[in-house]
């Protein structure tokens, strides 16, 4: 008991370092505009997102790299690998943009919904959306949440906090130079495991989707990740493979700017409608992606 609530906790460890590199970046940042005279408050906020994120960005890749020889992912690989040739990788590539953009059609109306019953909760989060600039459309906002996101996110998510909820739920799962302290870690990747449960994998599924929401510091944008990160940790399950979830990613964020395209989506009827259809959509995609995969219903848990 002890264990999982420490590998929990870390779940939430794993956001604190992120939130302390960028409290040392912009540090940094203060001292170089001290030291050259620069005044920090010229600089477009989406520099200091970039910044952030490439940061991020990199501690992730090597906190990832270190953790994937005795990852779960590495050794559910190694038992299933996809295959299926090309055809069967352009399916899955065309079920996960596919699920992408449908959840963000589902995940947006949902959320806009849900904010007109509560006009007080939307003022505040429209004037959060100003100040932070993530209602910018300018070329570099742009990157940062198309490009930069689905990486850096991905990476620490489902590549770092994910393992850990995995360990959390599935003593099986944790470090095995634990077991195998002078055991290297080819040595170690090559110890035989036992499976995770259903149970486990789904309980991780949904602990890295609250740490997701929780690392977004608002209660909107938390609760809509929140959702959007049990469907990305399934297709991380079902995949076996974090650059599909990087492209579901990919698909989601760049779903909120297609969004503009229906524009036609202006009664409570219409946006019902449209809900209903994205669902089918959505629900269809993941059952395609499950047998593209190879998978049958027990052994990729939906959410």
């Amino acid at each position: 008991m002890l264990n999982a609530i420490a590998w929990a906790l870390a779940c939430f460890g794993v956001v604190a370092a992120d939130i302390a590199l960028s409290m040392v970046l912009f540090s940094a940042l203060d001292i170089v505009s001290e030291l050259t005279g620069f005044p920090i408050d010229n600089l477009d906020i989406q520099w200091f997102q970039a910044a952030a994120q490439t940061a991020s960005f990199l501690m992730a890749l090597l906190w990832w790299r270190y953790l994937w020889p005795r990852s779960f992912m590495a050794r559910w690989q190694g038992e299933r690998p996809l295959g299926g040739g090309a055809d069967k990788a352009w399916r899955r590539i065309a079920c996960v943009i596919v699920i992408g953009l449908a959840l963000q059609v589902v995940v947006g109306y949902v959320t806009d919904a849900v904010l007109s019953l509560l006009p007080e909760a939307a003022a505040d989060y429209s004037e959060l959306v100003e100040e932070t600039g993530m209602g910018d459309t300018s070329l570099l906002a742009v990157l940062t949440t198309v490009l930069g996101a689905p990486f850096c996110e991905e990476l620490l998510v489902r590549g770092v906090i994910f393992e850990f909820s995995l360990r959390a739920f599935n003593p099986q799962c944790r470090p095995l130079w634990k077991r195998r302290r002078r055991a290297n870690a080819q040595d170690a990747a090559m110890v035989p495991w036992a499976a995770p449960s259903t149970w486990g994998v789904a309980a991780a599924i949904v602990l890295q989707a609250a740490v997701f929401g929780f690392m977004h510091m608002n209660w909107v944008q938390g609760c809509y990740a929140g959702v959007a990160g049990l469907i990305f940790g399934w297709v991380l399950v079902t995949t076996g493979k974090l650059r599909y979830t990087i492209l579901l990613h990919f698909a989601f964020n760049a779903g909120s700017y297609l969004m503009t395209l229906l524009w036609f989506v202006n009664t409570p009827f219409n946006v019902a409608v449209t809900v209903a259809i994205a669902g089918i959509i959505l629900v269809e995609a993941m059952r395609s992606l499950r047998h593209a995969c190879g998978m049958d219903a027990a052994s990729a848990p939906l959410p």
